[in-house]
């Protein structure tokens, strides 16, 4: 949860809030204009189109054929922040940026208009949990290689390495395993080693083999080999893709720490929020 402290009521900088918010719903007239819905589109190609379009003062004239938007707009005109008494508009505030929670369109009319400042109810944030992470590596084939011997205490004897995949399906695709929380690409995604397609741009496939090393007449070692592979398509579709990797030997032998997970791909809105529900995820697995 959200670490907070007591809010208050403040003027903001427009320039300070650091995102256009792009949570704008069906009657924004200007997502309408860019051929785009909250509810077909998803958070990263919304988020683009803001960004692409934010100084193409043009588009001003379609938010203001809104009628809410033009009382925003007078509102502002006249130096004054629209309903900052009856419903204010409420930020989250770490080191002097501000994110919004309530009040998404007329923050994104501000930041159209070239407003300079807003009257705001500020919750300041004990930890930074909303700054976006950067995009890291390249699309592209990935694979990944783990073993482990069954019948040692412990899994000893693991290695090679795992991946783990966390998605956010786009708009109009069923949310499946690897979505809200991730999972391993492991023995209970056994795919028998055909691809399996989670969304146009990003498929995966898992096989899973057994290897008998036999020691003499009774002792022998048996051994469980886990192969998968992520194939990720330069057009992939827009939205959250996480694939990280770590060592087997981490996950089955050193199971009271939180493994050295390595990011090999990531796009999307994906926050600073996210990689601690990484590490809690992990943590309630044992």
């Amino acid at each position: 949860m959200v670490q907070k402290q007591k809010p208050e009521r403040r003027i903001v900088k427009v320039s300070d809030i650091v995102e256009i918010p792009t949570e704008l719903g069906s009657r924004c007239l200007l997502l309408q204009e860019l051929g785009l819905s909250a509810y077909r589109n998803s958070e990263e190609e919304i988020l683009e189109a803001l960004i692409e379009t934010a100084k193409r003062p043009e588009l001003l004239d379609k938010c203001l054929a809104y009628s809410r938007c033009q009382k925003f707009w007078n509102a502002f005109n006249q130096g004054d922040t629209p309903f900052a008494e009856r419903d204010p508009i409420r930020l989250l505030e770490y080191e002097g940026r501000f994110w919004v929670v309530e009040g998404k369109h007329r923050v994104c009319l501000a930041k159209r208009a070239g407003i300079q400042n807003l009257e705001a109810v500020v919750y300041r944030l004990k930890e930074d949990t909303e700054s976006l992470l950067i995009p890291e590596g390249k699309p592209g084939r990935y694979c990944f290689s783990s073993f482990f011997n069954t019948s040692a205490r412990n899994n000893q004897g693991a290695g090679g390495t795992l991946a783990y995949l966390w998605i956010s399906s786009p708009p109009g695709i069923i949310p499946g395993i690897f979505d809200f929380r991730g999972a391993w690409l492991d023995v209970p995604q056994n795919t028998g080693g055909s691809f399996t397609e989670l969304f146009p741009g990003l498929k995966y496939k898992v096989s899973i083999c057994r290897k008998v090393e036999k020691r003499g007449f009774f002792r022998r070692k048996e051994w469980l080999v886990v192969e998968s592979e992520v194939l990720i398509e330069p057009d992939h579709s827009k939205t959250k893709i996480w694939l990280l990797e770590v060592t087997a030997e981490e996950i089955f032998s050193q199971r009271s720490l939180v493994p050295s997970f390595r990011t090999v791909y990531r796009f999307g809105c994906w926050r600073n929020k996210h990689v601690k529900q990484l590490s809690q995820m992990w943590l309630r697995l044992f």
